[in-house]
């Protein structure tokens, strides 16, 4: 070796050596004095949990000792429930203006309010959303960089649906954009919170531009809605080679398929194709919520929107949408029942979207599923059931490297402590006062519990 070549190596390895040195330790945290859910387990358990960098390094039974410096934060839990961030398993981040302010809103206000949203999302107790619709990928990067506060997103993108399906959001004046050019298909489509795509190649292309965009799984409207004006709430949407079609590009790409199927025969169609997870699915046949079993596809019902009474419903006030929401609602007790007797995988979501105050949604989700289910059930939904279903985005998963909704060690640090005992008392969720510790990713960003 020359001269040259040594002096070379040597300033490398000072190099180095200057950067090694400047390296901050990482952030400990250190639970102590609570009582954990796991996010999997029926019993709370009581133990020390160890957090090292963004990481769950250590849970034990007995005490842990760890030496007071400036990266180490030791909170006493002070006996209270410390648990897994929740999840959102079906929410709209971009939707957070009510629908006629959304349709006058440029993308700048719109994303505004979005930031605001997911805010509000992480300052609940939600670590973690999977967006079923709508161009959050900005406010996902922006969170994600650490600009602005906010969940995990686990991206759909714009929602995929048929012309006159359940995503066309268009007014009567608007174009279309096949037979008017791409600028045309109102508001809700020229923002791309949802894309109209019709046969299976424009199906696939629809799929494959959301999946480049950075779509962690992908969305299809299978059937008809409670919201939208111009389909029938009865009607198969999109036809079986369509519905295939999507299927086969997430496949390719290492994910799965979300579908919107209110109705027994979308949501048939949606299995036959391949879909790993029925959205709402709330009037259902008895054989079909068995195939769902034996498929192990995942079942994410929302229960405040069809069980409140219906004229009072603030979110379908005209009448076509409170005649379509009148048949889900009949039908919904007894798809929870088939759901809870073929033990299906149950998610927690709520649908919230339009309105810039939503969070009653999440109060009213909690009461109206505790009709059907334990507080412990409740919490293993939005916590480690819906973490399953966030896996399925495999190569697609934005956030891969450790698990969610669970409190294990290597998962990563998303939890937080509930002032009480929300195994025993639901109610202690629908109050964001209860909630005293919140960290995502193993920075705090509330801590009343001190």
């Amino acid at each position: 070796m020359n001269l040259k070549k040594q002096l070379l190596v040597l300033i490398l390895c000072q190099f180095n050596l200057m950067l090694f040195a400047q390296e901050k330790p990482k952030k400990i945290t250190l639970f102590t004095n609570v009582q954990v859910f796991d996010g999997t387990s029926d019993k709370l358990i009581k133990a020390d949990v160890l957090v090292e960098g963004n990481l769950i390094k250590q849970i034990s039974a007995e005490p842990l000792m760890v030496a007071q410096t400036d990266n180490v934060t030791i909170i006493d839990g002070g006996g209270n429930t410390l648990m897994p961030g929740m999840i959102e398993g079906h929410g709209h981040v971009m939707f957070a203006s009510d629908l006629p302010k959304l349709l006058n809103q440029d993308e700048f206000e719109q994303g505004i309010n979005a930031a605001r949203r997911a805010n509000d999302y992480l300052m609940h107790g939600f670590t973690t959303i999977r967006d079923a619709g709508g161009n959050v990928f900005g406010v996902k990067r922006a969170i994600d960089l650490d600009i602005i506060s906010g969940p995990r997103i686990y991206p759909s993108g714009a929602a995929i649906g048929q012309t006159s399906g359940h995503g066309d959001f268009r007014s009567h004046v608007d174009g279309h954009p096949y037979y008017d050019g791409v600028d045309n298909g109102g508001v809700v489509n020229k923002w791309k919170h949802t894309l109209i795509a019709d046969g299976t190649d424009e199906v696939r292309r629809a799929v494959r531009d959301q999946l480049f965009r950075g779509a962690s799984q992908v969305k299809l409207h299978t059937g008809g809605g409670v919201t939208s004006f111009t389909d029938p709430l009865q009607a198969a949407q999109y036809t079986p080679e369509e519905i295939k079609a999507a299927v086969e590009e997430a496949t390719r790409y290492g994910t799965y398929v979300m579908t919107h199927s209110q109705m027994n025969n979308s949501v048939e169609a949606a299995l036959d194709a391949g879909v790993k997870s029925i959205e709402h699915g709330l009037v259902l046949e008895e054989s079909t919520v068995k195939r769902m079993a034996e498929l192990g596809v995942f079942y994410s019902p929302q229960l405040f929107l069809p069980l409140q009474p219906t004229a009072g419903n603030p979110m379908f006030q005209d009448p076509i949408q409170q005649a379509k929401l009148k048949i889900v609602a009949e039908g919904t007790r007894d798809a929870i029942a088939l759901a809870k007797k073929y033990k299906l995988t149950i998610l927690w979501g709520t649908d919230v979207f339009f309105g810039s105050a939503p969070f009653n949604a999440f109060v009213q989700e909690f009461a109206y599923r505790d009709e059907f289910f334990t507080p412990t059930e409740q919490l293993q939904q939005i916590t480690g059931n819906n973490a399953k279903v966030l896996a399925l985005s495999g190569l697609k998963n934005p956030y891969p490297g450790a698990e969610l909704g669970v409190i294990k060690e290597g998962a990563f640090a998303d939890m937080i402590i509930i002032k009480g005992d929300p195994t025993k008392d639901i109610k202690l969720l629908m109050d964001a006062n209860n909630i005293g510790f919140i960290m995502k990713d193993g920075k705090i960003y509330k801590n009343t519990i001190k």
